[in-house]
């Protein structure tokens, strides 16, 4: 996060990150949390450009995207296991590999999902023609996971930018690494202002979620799950959560807790 220049007021949050404990300062200054207001605002500008409509634009930047993982297959690998201790395999099969497969699915079946949906006709429209018309939503926030940071904040992303959405992205901070990989890649490969990423902790969050989205998707704790759910009623937000903590398990005292536990 960018320092405030001299004269700004600021207050201070800390954030707990996964490495040893430690806890790392993130200052949340005005000027920084305008930048979030300012990204945000591009993304909604772009978005109403109407240069998202066109098919073939929304399968030019799927395509983008899976040459971005393609080409930096290693560096995900490389950051996945910094963050998380995931070794290739698990990294490659269980985050790269499922994105993979949804961009290729998403390419292949997109113009059929996009074309307009016929209806019957009523004694009343008999003279019109009826049909369904599928219109994207707008701006869609993505708000990432620690536990799978590539899969679950790339994968929601694929579906938005599928449907004609500006979708802006927030990493976990848990895990640094990927969420500045991604912050340099994106916008190597797809349209900077449809489609940025916005890194940082609980303050940067925070801000994010007091603006105004079309629709938001977050993956994580129910704790926080409501806290998103609270911000996006504010704006009457359609969200879409997968939230921890509703498939509970009881291990007696009778289980083998190294099969329970492995």
């Amino acid at each position: 996060m960018e320092c405030a220049d001299s004269g700004e007021t600021k207050s201070t949050a800390f954030v707990s990150h996964s490495h040893g404990g430690d806890l790392f300062s993130s200052e949340r200054t005005p000027g920084a949390m305008s930048k979030i207001s300012d990204t945000v605002n591009r993304a909604r500008d772009a978005f109403n450009s109407s240069k998202t409509r066109p098919l073939q634009f929304r399968i030019q930047q799927l395509e983008a995207l899976r040459r971005m993982i393609t080409e930096h297959q290693a560096d995900i690998i490389a950051a996945l296991a910094a963050d998380l201790h995931k070794n290739e395999w698990t990294a490659y099969n269980e985050e790269i590999a499922h994105v993979l497969e949804e961009i290729d699915t998403t390419i292949k079946k997109l113009p059929e999902w996009a074309e307009d949906e016929p209806v019957a006709k009523t004694p009343h429209t008999q003279q019109d023609e009826s049909y369904i018309h599928s219109e994207p939503l707008g701006t869609v926030l993505v708000i990432g996971a620690w536990n799978y940071p590539f899969n679950l904040t790339i994968q929601p992303m694929v579906g938005a930018i599928a449907a004609g959405n500006a979708v802006v992205l927030k990493p976990s901070e848990v895990s640094e690494n990927t969420a500045d990989l991604l912050a340099t890649l994106m916008p190597q490969y797809l349209d900077k202002d449809l489609y940025p990423v916005i890194n940082g902790g609980v303050p940067e969050t925070t801000e994010v979620l007091t603006q105004k989205f079309d629709h938001i998707m977050y993956t994580g704790s129910t704790a926080v799950g409501k806290i998103v759910m609270a911000a996006a009623a504010k704006h009457l937000t359609p969200v879409t959560l997968e939230l921890g903590g509703k498939s509970p398990c009881y291990v007696d005292k009778d289980c083998d807790l190294d099969v329970a536990c492995r």
